[in-house]
């Protein structure tokens, strides 16, 4: 029998270790369904929703280094992925989504569900191209595994349904691609001129980012040298031992209050594999030393006075034989000192809680964290949820804690658990979720359960987006509206949909919660009963923001309730009648 092109196309796939690929059949796609039917090396997986289809490939993705694959028909399955794709592109995650069009010659022509592709995904792919032959589509494929795997990031092909039947053409396999981890080498120049900076200040600081982890020893090793204290990003909390002395936690608006002091008392920073963008954590005047591969991230988002273009590895080792052993370590250990005041005070909120009274997010997160493997990879979806999981657990390598961080989108989290299931059938995952983004993607739990992924969803049931209630009042000084929600009972949907469901209501059945759910061997959800109002404060809020702040209390003292406030008012009313 003549193999069509769409066999071609995962054999393609194949030769580049492509395993798994995730979506919906539709009908620009059915060439492509049969051709998976037939292939016993490529599972598909079928889910609920385009977006947390891409979600999956992305969280496999993260968790192998390698091509994430998610495929939608044309017109309404392709504007679906959209949003999971965006995430990948945003944090440079290489995965490939193939999308189905209509017939070749009926392009432009105004079919049913047509719509333009390339258009769609042009601000977000870094190779996007529609194929018009089959030599041209197997060329391009090409093109796109190469790109996705060495620049890192999302790539595209739109394929004509009429040219996915084509009979496959004389195109040889590719080779997987190897060095997408290949060194820039810094200039010594480059190098001396950071060597003399850091010799010439007394408080140096090393902040690293996610372009940090094939250095992270090197990055201890400078850190231990220089006495200085190391400061993370919330996407690169993984990469070294949060229990490391050295280490005093996140920055920016999701980090803490001892690492952000830091970094604005240090007469010197170090960034390393890092381009966060928030220029108002920056100190003002600070020299800064900043390493990057990218020529463009040396001249984004803050005035950089030492340059050095450079991988983490090969830059990091050049200051390292460039500097002396310090032995003063006052700067340090004066830093440290609020951050065990820190942990202190998270480890009595997390017991604090009163019998009968919702438990407070840090008790959550405190329980999963003495209970999780060593190798625990941990899913994040975006908001409060993943403040309290970077501020009061701390991680150490191989444990992975992946999130959405640059586009940070709600509902992530739960489909890029499946993902990373898939792709670490051995290793525990879990996902820490607020209600807000886990309703987002809730359809595809249902997938978890078909496929037997065993992931364990913690969701902080407060009944609002609890961080936009902060946004809101500090950034105009409105009272909270809109953000109050009615929420289903978790545990008895996961049971409805062929999962594990688990309430807990107060402080005394977290415990047992958390160790039930994790012994489970399928997928599980908990429902957890938490403070409404219980917020982390930002670790540096601006005089208008807490201007804002005071405005919006004030306000809301004598604002009517909000109408979402009396829906969900009434009822509880009606419930209460009922019973």
């Amino acid at each position: 029998m003549s193999r069509t092109l769409s066999d071609q196309i995962l054999e393609t796939l194949k030769a580049v270790g492509v395993r798994r690929i995730y979506g919906i059949p539709g009908d620009t796609i059915d060439t492509l369904m049969e051709s998976l039917r037939k292939e016993p090396e490529v599972e598909f997986v079928v889910c609920r929703h385009e977006e947390n289809a891409a979600f999956m490939a992305s969280g496999e993705s993260r968790v192998t280094g390698g091509l994430g694959v998610a495929v939608a028909c044309q017109g309404p399955g392709a504007n679906n992925l959209v949003n999971g794709l965006a995430d990948a592109a945003s944090d440079r995650i290489p995965v490939l989504a193939i999308t189905g069009q209509v017939d070749s010659d009926r392009i432009g022509s105004g079919m049913p569900q047509e719509s333009s592709q390339l258009k769609l995904f042009d601000d977000i792919a870094l190779f996007n191209a529609e194929a018009r032959t089959p030599h041209n589509c197997i060329e391009m494929l090409h093109i796109a595994i190469n790109t996705a795997l060495t620049e890192r990031g999302l790539v595209h092909i739109s394929i004509p349904s009429d040219v996915m039947l084509e009979s496959e053409v004389s195109y040889p396999l590719p080779r997987p691609v190897s060095d997408h981890d290949a060194s820039v080498v810094p200039r010594a120049s480059a190098l001396d001129e950071a060597a003399s900076a850091i010799a010439a200040a007394q408080r140096p600081a090393i902040l690293y980012g996610a372009g940090a982890a094939s250095a992270a020893s090197d990055v201890i090793a400078l850190s231990e040298k220089l006495q200085a204290p190391l400061l993370h990003t919330t996407r690169s909390k993984d990469i070294i031992d949060n229990h490391h002395p050295n280490v005093l936690g996140g920055i920016g608006i999701m980090g803490n209050h001892p690492a952000n002091h830091a970094m604005h008392e240090a007469d010197l920073l170090i960034i390393v594999g890092c381009n966060f963008a928030w220029q108002q954590f920056y100190p003002a005047k600070t020299p800064i030393i900043k390493i990057d591969n990218n020529p463009q991230h040396l001249a984004t988002h803050i005035h950089v006075t030492h340059p050095i273009l450079g991988s983490a590895t090969p830059s990091v080792k050049g200051l390292l034989a460039r500097t002396e052993v310090r032995a003063d370590a006052k700067f340090l250990n004066k830093s440290r000192k609020p951050l065990v005041k820190l942990i202190d005070d998270y480890t009595f909120k997390a017991r604090e809680t009163k019998p009968g009274q919702p438990v407070h997010p840090a008790a959550v997160m405190a329980a999963i964290a003495d209970r999780m493997d060593e190798d625990a990879i941990i899913c994040g979806d975006s908001g409060s949820t993943t403040i309290w999981w970077n501020n009061v657990v701390r991680m150490k390598p191989p444990q992975r804690f992946i999130w959405s961080a640059n586009l940070a989108t709600l509902g992530g989290g739960m489909p890029q658990a499946i993902g990373a299931s898939f792709a670490a059938p051995d290793r525990q995952v879990i996902m820490v979720g607020g209600d807000g983004g886990f309703q987002m993607s809730i359809q595809d739990i249902v997938t978890a359960a078909m496929y037997q992924r065993p992931i364990k969803c913690f969701i902080l049931n407060n009944g609002t987006y609890r961080f936009i209630e902060f946004e809101e009042a500090s950034h105009d000084g409105n009272p909270a509206s809109g953000t109050r929600f009615l929420n289903p009972d978790y545990a008895a949907l996961a049971e409805a949909c062929h999962c594990k469901g688990i309430s807990v209501g107060e402080y005394a059945e977290l415990m047992p919660a958390v160790q039930e759910a994790l012994a489970h061997d399928g997928p599980v959800i908990v429902d957890c009963r938490v403070e409404a109002e219980a917020l982390m404060i930002p670790p540096a809020v601006t005089a208008r923001m807490a201007a804002n702040y005071m405005k919006s209390e004030i306000k809301s003292w004598f604002a009517p309730p909000t109408d979402e406030i009396k829906r969900l008012a009434a009822q509880a009313e009606a419930e209460v009648a009922h019973r």
